[in-house]
């Protein structure tokens, strides 16, 4: 099954409920893929909780992300909104609240969400870009589309305290770092650390604490689409 994912053509094998899953991102391309999933590659023994669908959604999504680092490109665990233009992704640690926060953004603000789990980021001539992929998490939300990224932001867990900040240098590939692939050889780190760093000098990141509240979407839609109108105009 031949998808475009990212701008790149994936082979992705369709059994195992995949078909499903890519169905807005099948092509007809007579080009070959750039990147190969390949079915005999699944690790079952990694999964051992999982059923064969879930299993092969997760392992399929780590041949894909795999892939992407040699197309400039990472993934983050986050959950990635369209607003005015530009994509603003919520990432933390599980629980922080990153699909609430983008709800928030959708029901206040009329952002589209267009990944809630895994979407992609990929470093063009023209500058960094977010995609949707298949790759979306469990409630299957996601947009096949392609949109120039604005901010990121890492939700801490701390309703007590309402504030948003940009990130140093180092808290930010810290937190980024720990949001992506991080069980990769030598030479696949080679690429990622690079795209991290590039990241962190040329997107706006921010950290943010509070409650999920529409006083607290304000204030981060605010903060973040201020910061990306005057990096990017």
């Amino acid at each position: 099954m031949l998808c475009q994912v990212a701008e790149l053509l994936v082979e992705i094998p369709a059994a195992d409920g995949m078909d499903r899953r890519c169905r807005d991102y099948r092509t007809e391309s007579a080009l070959p893929p750039d990147i190969v999933i390949r079915r005999e590659g699944y690790r079952p023994e990694a999964w051992p909780t999982l059923n064969g669908d879930y299993m092969a959604y997760m392992e399929s999504g780590i041949q894909f992300y795999v892939g992407l680092l040699g197309f400039h490109g990472l993934m983050l665990h986050a959950s990635a909104v369209e607003y005015e233009g530009r994509a603003y992704l919520f990432s933390g640690p599980c629980g922080a609240g990153k699909s609430t926060r983008t709800r928030l953004w959708r029901d206040q603000f009329g952002a589209v969400i267009f990944n809630d789990d895994k979407p992609a980021l990929r470093r063009m001539e023209e500058g960094w870009y977010a995609y949707g992929t298949p790759w979306c998490g469990k409630d299957g939300i996601n947009q096949n589309r392609k949109v120039p990224l604005g901010g990121i932001c890492f939700l801490q867990r701390d309703d007590a305290n309402i504030q948003i900040h940009p990130m140093e240098t180092l808290e930010a590939i810290r937190s980024l770092m720990s949001q992506t692939l991080y069980q990769l050889w030598p030479r696949q780190m080679d690429r990622l650390l690079p795209l991290v760093e590039g990241l962190v000098t040329e997107i706006p990141i921010f950290e943010m604490s509070g409650p999920p509240n529409q006083e607290t979407a304000v204030l981060c839609r605010d903060t973040m689409t201020r910061a990306a109108k005057e990096r990017f105009g």
